[in-house]
């Protein structure tokens, strides 16, 4: 299974470095970033990421506005948002518009924090698997129609529960005439 990509946002490089160690693992990838514009950079680069962690005070953005355009520009991403000054105003703003995963504050619980980042991986996960599965149930959907049209079958042959019912008279009788027009003589 290819390593969970996360990309740490924030202004002091301290913050990266801690956040850098308590998530350190085999099973993830993490970049960082300094400012919103290496950030975009850094995401243009390496085709997004499956988790962002930014600063709300950043230099020249918030982390509010930097996370709405990340769910706009890279839906799937998953977005925690991390601020050392709370209030209800920006905590709001926050969820509703960039579609918050989680909302933490500093200073952060590292076992706490790790165990957010694997909910987050985890929920990704989910969204991806869920995304495979319709796409396969889309594809055998098409594939059902397609016979269903191919070989004139109505939805009225069809049970309740959506199995097709064989009629083996109707079988025998397409086999017979099939026998009759390409091997008129029978099998030898």
């Amino acid at each position: 299974m290819p390593k969970h990509k996360i990309l740490l946002l924030d202004d002091e490089q301290n913050i990266i470095n801690s956040v850098t160690r308590i998530l350190r693992s085999d099973e993830l990838e993490i970049f960082s970033a300094n400012d919103a514009d290496s950030a975009w950079d850094l995401l243009k680069k390496i085709n997004g990421v499956d988790l962002i962690i930014s600063d709300n005070k950043l230099p020249t953005i918030s982390g509010v506005e930097f996370l709405t355009k990340v769910r706009q520009l890279y839906p799937d991403t998953i977005r925690i948002l991390i601020t050392g000054y709370p209030d209800l105003e920006s905590t709001i703003r926050a969820i509703n518009a960039g579609q918050i995963y989680r909302f933490i504050t500093k200073p952060w619980e590292n076992e706490e924090l790790k165990m957010i980042v694997k909910q987050a991986l985890d929920y990704c996960d989910i969204l991806k698997d869920n995304r495979a599965l319709i796409a396969l149930a889309r594809k055998q959907s098409e594939a059902l129609n397609t016979m269903q049209k191919r070989y004139n079958i109505s939805q009225s042959e069809f049970d309740k529960s959506g199995i097709y019912i064989i009629d083996e008279q109707k079988v025998s009788e397409t086999l017979d005439e099939f026998m009759k027009k390409y091997y008129p003589q029978g099998i030898k």
